[in-house]
Order: structure tokens, then C-alpha cells, then sequence
């Protein structure tokens, strides 16, 4: 159902919760929506439910003021009745539904609030409308997911305003974070690269990897730091980069040891990202760091660095094309494109006139040596 028309700007939220678990990007991406609220109603209360994993890259939002409710994955009935039991005797006045899964649905229920908001049908499901009590509108044509974050703002009665998202996000590593990055990366800038999304149908062939790294450092002299988690196929990759880089080529391996906080600590160290669409380019974006990202499984205008778009390569609608035929439905706001062939459209040497164009320009930013 539609906004109520009496929630408007002259009824000030006093208590705001907003639920987003998962993925590590989306919950980064969270971040100007925070900024917003805050801008809009410096005296609100906001009441974050997060998932305990991703929870370490907003952690920084606490000096705004932000509680977060910090949760493991609820798995089961017990889980539900224990948010319940700890949020008993709290009525917010609105809780922004801003995950849309079954997992997260079932959390709607467990808080009191005066509004529940949530997606309309173009980006609900999992029943997502049973649990929710307002929808939002679907945004004016092709959207980025974090202009979807920000309609739960306006459906507030805020407005949006450009210092919410432009520069730095606001987010900080914390201190033992950067100390482990002085000594690890002790010299820069570096060029990041994060070669492994969460899905491996995001990942970009090792050999390109490596040839745009000897490009990086032949041409602009920036030093490779391959950044991944402890999973067996980002420390392969890592491997397959590195045995596939010339001996004058030189490159630092934290593959396995950037949990949450030190990849934030590394990203803000580094000049610029190389990476595919994984959650690190959205922590670089944070941090007002260039990103070359590679995209063809989504568009780089829907899942991409936010406003940032201008180093990406981008081969959706090729992909769309390839894999569904020309003129496909497919490629329609929300869409995927599962399949192996989507990522090898992207061509080494557009990479590396993309890293070209992005080093060329001077950083905004004071790098932290």
C-alpha cells in the first residue's frame, strides 16, 4: 500500500530502526542513508539491525549516534522470539525494511513501530508485502540499488541532498585496523585488487588479472596488493595472479588476512581498486577511491560504484545479448546474467585504458601513509 498522506515533514521521526543483514556492500551502502537521516532529524534515535558480519564496516556510524543490534543469521524460530525479547518494550515510530528475504522478513514482525516501510513489487519478494505496512513507489526509471535505500528517507518526508553521498561516506577503520595496514602496506599508493566477488560467476580470468597488475605498475608505477578472504578459490586465484606476474612486477599478498576490518584499513591505504562487483569496490567508493570494475553479470549503473561509474567496464548489455539475444527482456532493471561466458566479454587492454584514464587523474583524497 502506498505512503500515508499525514506522514509528512511536519511529523518528525524521534525513533527510527532500519534492518539490512547482508551482503557486505549493501550494508556499506547503507551509509548515506545514515547521513541523511541524521542531517534530516539531528535529535533522532537510530536503531540499526545488522548482521554480525557485515556489522564491522559501519561500525565507525556509531559516533552519529547509531545503535546497532548486532545479530547472528537468525536460523530458527528461537532466534526470532530473542530479537523479539530484546527489543520488548521499544515502539519506533518508523522501521525501514530495507532487506527483502525471507530471513529478514521474518524480523518485521519481532518490532514495534507506528510505519513499517518496505519495497514495492518491483523489488519485493518472499512475500515481502505481508510484513510491511507502506511500499515504495518504484523509482523513476533504471535505479541504483543505493537510490533505493534513499527513498526509505524520503518516505520519512526527507529530502536528498547531494553532501549525503558525494566525497566519503564517513566510514573509519578502526585504529588497531590501520596499524596492522602501516606495517603491511607500508609505502603507497597501491593499486588494490580484489579479484574474487561472492559468486564465482563474477570472477574475471587470473591471466587478466595479472596482465592489467604488470600493466599498472609498468606504466604508473603503483604496486599491486591483492586483497581476499580465507575461502579456497580467493587464495587459488591469488596463487594463479602471482605466478602469472613477470619477476620486475611487484605485488603483496593479504589474501586471508583482511577480515572486514582490515579490508577497510587496506582500501583507504590504496590509490585506486581494480575488482570485479564484490563489496570491496563499494567500501572504495566510500572512501572516495576511484574504481575500475569490471561488470557484465549486472549493470555497473544498478550495482556499481556509486556515482562513480566513469572507470568501469561494462559489458552487460553484451552479455544480455550473447546469452538471451538481442533485444532480450532481460535486461530489464533487476535482471542477472548467469552464465560462465558473461565476464570473458571483458578485454584486458579495456581494463588497462580504464586504469589509465582513473591514474591520470589526481586523487581527491589524502591517502593514509
Amino acid at each position: 500500500m502506498p505512503p500515508h498522506p499525514e506522514h509528512d515533514r511536519a511529523a518528525a521521526p524521534r525513533t527510527i530502526c532500519l534492518v539490512r543483514l547482508s551482503a557486505l556492500g549493501d550494508v556499506v551502502m547503507v551509509s548515506p542513508l545514515i547521513k541523511m537521516i541524521r542531517r534530516e532529524w539531528p535529535a533522532a534515535k537510530i536503531t540499526w539491525v545488522i548482521g554480525k558480519a557485515a556489522h564491522p564496516a559501519v561500525a565507525s556510524l556509531g559516533r552519529l549516534g547509531v545503535e546497532f543490534v548486532v545479530i547472528d543469521k537468525p536460523r530458527g524460530v528461537r532466534d526470532y522470539l530473542a530479537l523479539r525479547r530484546r527489543l520488548a518494550g521499544r515502539h519506533f515510530d518508523a522501521l525501514l525494511c530495507l532487506q527483502a528475504s525471507w530471513r529478514a522478513n521474518l524480523i518485521y514482525p519481532c518490532i514495534r513501530a507506528r510505519r513499517k516501510i518496505g519495497y514495492g513489487r518491483d523489488r519485493a519478494k518472499d512475500c515481502h508485502a505481508w510484513f510491511v505496512r507502506e511500499t515504495l513507489p518504484p523509482p523513476p526509471g533504471p535505479a541504483h540499488i543505493l537510490d533505493g535505500f534513499l527513498q526509505f528517507g524520503e518516505a520519512l518526508g526527507g529530502a536528498r541532498a547531494a553532501e549525503d553521498c558525494e566525497g566519503a561516506w564517513g566510514l573509519e577503520p578502526p585504529p588497531e585496523a590501520r596499524a596492522w595496514a602501516d606495517g603491511a602496506l607500508p609505502a603507497g599508493p597501491w593499486l588494490a585488487v580484489a579479484p574474487c566477488a561472492s559468486k564465482a560467476e563474477r570472477d574475471w580470468p587470473a591471466s587478466g588479472w595479472a596482465t592489467v597488475a604488470t600493466h599498472a605498475w609498468r606504466a604508473h608505477r603503483l604496486p599491486a596488493v591483492l586483497l581476499g578472504g580465507p575461502a579456497a578459490r580467493d587464495a587459488a586465484t591469488a596463487a594463479e595472479i602471482r605466478a602469472l606476474l613477470p619477476p620486475d612486477c611487484p605485488v603483496a599478498d593479504l589474501t586471508g588476512r583482511t577480515d572486514v576490518p582490515r579490508l577497510l584499513a587496506a582500501l583507504e591505504r590504496c590509490g585506486l581498486l581494480l575488482a570485479p562487483d564484490t563489496g570491496a569496490a563499494h567500501i572504495a567508493r566510500a572512501f572516495d577511491r576511484p574504481v575500475v570494475g569490471l561488470y557484465a553479470v549486472a549493470p555497473s549503473s544498478r550495482t556499481g560504484p556509486y556515482r562513480r561509474t566513469e572507470y568501469c567496464v561494462d559489458k552487460f548489455a553484451e552479455a544480455v545479448a550473447l546469452v538471451h539475444g538481442p533485444g532480450s527482456a532481460k535486461a530489464r532493471r533487476g535482471a542477472r546474467v548467469h552464465d560462465p561466458r558473461a565476464m570473458r566479454l571483458i578485454r584486458a587492454e579495456e581494463v588497462c585504458a580504464a586504469l589509465d584514464r582513473a591514474a591520470a587523474v589526481p586523487p581527491p583524497f589524502k591517502l593514509k601513509v
